[in-house]
């Protein structure tokens, strides 16, 4: 079996996106429709005094969102035995529900009986 691994790191995020539990809720629902992925459950925890982590489990895997709105930071954790199309699809779903803000590291990873590498 393979995981297609992304972690993506986007930076100049708008404070209330990354502070709404709706919001980040919907960016998860976005991704898990981009890959196409089927969901199994969302949990979205909010942290005080702010920031969030967010994740839909999916038979594939999971997605996570975990922000951080007093930086303008959302970290994003997407893995899926489907495809490694299927998980740019939903990092490129998460950044378009983005209000403003830009893509600054995209890691992609291939996991497998001989290890993990770069696509």
């Amino acid at each position: 079996m393979r995981l297609y691994v992304a972690l993506a790191h986007f930076e100049g995020c708008p404070f209330d996106f990354l502070n709404s539990k709706a919001a980040l809720r919907g960016a998860l629902e976005a991704a898990v429709a981009a890959g196409p992925f089927t969901l199994l459950e969302v949990v979205v925890v909010p942290f005080s005094p702010q920031g969030i982590t967010a994740c839909a489990v999916v038979s594939e895997s999971h997605v996570a969102l975990h922000s951080w709105p007093e930086s303008g930071r959302l970290f994003v954790d997407v893995a899926s035995c489907s495809t490694l199309e299927s998980v740019r699809r939903a990092v490129a779903a998460i950044g378009g529900a983005l209000p403003a803000g830009r893509l600054a590291v995209l890691d992609e990873r291939i996991v497998d009986p001989g290890g993990a590498r770069a696509p």
